[in-house]
């Protein structure tokens, strides 16, 4: 007999709870509301309604939060206000400061982190890292400005480590599912800016600058692109993936990989042939021994060589160009190309600072401000300035050992030791293939980014700080998993569903 029309509504509204009738009308209510808002040009109600929906999905759905944070980072923009000198990229930063007070609300009320996730080296690492950059805030020359920028550090660890951590250590699938949202927000960038730069020819000079304001120009750009590459090419790998996440994959990878060239950043470049090359030696397994004899013989030959090197560098007067070669033959140009020779100048007039605060230093955040008066005539160039608005020490090493002394840069040092050792460790010793793979990649993405530190530093934006600190989050959670393998529960079924 067959269900009349009738009564099959009648069998789906008896399935019907009050709460999801509840939801339905305040739905309609909100919907409503925002329509005669725009129609009326009101947009108080607008916040209030974003706000309320803020509110309840920090509350009740807070890895969607996480979820947000990953996709809109690439896409979010800086709003500043120099008369306070405080600027927050929006809106993936907002997310950021909520979720780190959700998550101190949370610890205080109910929550408990696993002892292991607290002891594990990379962890205590972190904490060495904060501990001392709070102690030189103290000592800072600017203490309201090592106060806000401490604060920034701690909303970026704190929302993408240890809120982050709690996510992947009840299932492996919420890291792969954080990535690839961060994956398509990059793509979106990617499509915008290669439209811009298309419309230039695809001039090298135009490279620079065609991806703000997402991106403040194309070395955070190609910072993005090399990091999360050996990510898209890696979760390729991933067993349980079905033809569809496969060729999703296949697909970002190739445009990350077009946009990394078209990136025209020589540091981005070299990062991820550093990469390239850690993965070689992995597969290859060769020896550690072999790695520091190999080290120390190169340190010697630079040492006495030093001289001649850098005169071939001095007389080397190619500039960055748009023929590949030409830009790669730019890359040891110390005598006229301005980028070079403005970094060289950032990284001497770092030295002065240190030399003169050596243990304390200048305080987090203040080398832009306090950088001036240590530059000299002979390393200026077209783009120096003396106003505190040409950005960093060009450095994540030399910069916090300016701002934070000799040991400021030592916590550095010893973060990116221990995540790298417990990385490898954990991809050569784990016998699941889904945490090597998982390890593998985050290891590669952070040595593209490390190596891309020697000549730049971006921990102090949400473009990388939220992947970067991710990333450490699951390799510490795979060695954990490595060690206590009734904590893991395989990858099993589809793990990019978005």
């Amino acid at each position: 007999m067959k269900t009349s029309l009738i009564e099959k509504i009648q069998q789906l509204t008896g399935k019907i709870t009050k709460r999801q009738i509840i939801a339905f009308l305040v739905a309609m209510a909100l919907v409503l509301a925002n329509g005669y808002a725009i129609i009326r040009e009101f947009p108080v109600i607008q916040l209030i309604t974003i706000a309320a929906v803020g509110l309840y999905l920090i509350f009740f759905h807070a890895d969607w939060v996480m979820y947000l944070v990953a996709f809109t980072t690439p896409l979010s923009v800086i709003i500043s206000s120099k008369s306070i000198h405080l600027g927050l990229s929006l809106p993936s930063e907002a997310m950021m400061i909520a979720l780190t007070m959700v998550f101190f609300a949370r610890i205080l009320y109910d929550w408990h982190l696993n002892p292991k996730l607290l002891k594990h080296p990379i962890s205590i690492a972190l904490f060495l890292y904060l501990g001392w950059m709070l102690v030189t805030c103290l000592t800072s020359v600017r203490p309201v400005i090592s106060i806000k920028f401490f604060l920034s550090k701690l909303w970026f660890i704190t929302s993408c480590y240890w809120f982050f951590i709690r996510m992947v250590e009840d299932d492996l699938k919420n890291a792969v599912r954080y990535f690839n949202f961060y994956a398509v927000g990059l793509v979106i960038i990617v499509f915008i800016t290669t439209y811009k730069h298309a419309l230039s020819g695809f001039d090298e000079h135009y490279a620079h600058w065609v991806m703000k304001p997402f991106y403040n120009d194309h070395t955070a750009y190609g910072a993005a692109l090399a990091f999360m590459i050996p990510i898209t090419v890696g979760f390729f790998f991933l067993p349980g993936n079905k033809l569809a996440q496969k060729i999703f994959y296949a697909t970002v990878s190739v445009i990350l990989l077009a946009a990394f060239y078209l990136s025209f950043s020589r540091a981005a470049w070299i990062s991820l042939v550093v990469a390239v090359g850690v993965l070689i030696i992995l597969k290859l397994r060769i020896k550690l021994s072999w790695l520091i004899s190999g080290g120390l013989v190169l340190a010697v030959l630079l040492f006495f060589y030093a001289d001649d090197i850098l005169y071939k560098m001095s007389r080397n007067s190619q500039d960055s160009s748009g023929n590949f070669v030409e830009h790669i033959q730019s890359m040891s140009n110390i005598s006229t190309d301005a980028s070079n020779m403005e970094r060289i100048n950032r990284w001497t007039a770092a030295f002065g600072m240190i030399k003169e605060k050596p243990v304390f230093g200048w305080g987090p955040g203040t080398y832009q401000f306090e950088y001036a008066p240590f530059q000299h005539g002979y390393y200026r160039t077209i783009i120096s300035t003396d106003f505190g608005d040409g950005g960093n020490a060009h450095s994540e090493y030399i910069g916090p050992c300016a701002e934070s002394g000799v040991p400021g840069m030592i916590t550095v040092f010893v973060l990116v030791f221990v995540l790298l050792y417990h990385g490898i460790r954990t991809y050569i010793y784990a016998d699941d293939k889904v945490l090597k793979i998982m390890s593998l990649c985050m290891t590669l993405s952070l040595v593209s980014y490390y190596t891309h530190g020697v000549f730049n530093n971006f921990l102090d934006t949400d473009k990388l700080s939220a992947i970067v600190w991710s990333a450490m989050a699951v390799i510490t959670v795979c060695d954990i998993k490595r060690k206590i393998p009734e904590l893991y529960s395989p990858l099993s079924e589809s793990v990019t569903s978005l």
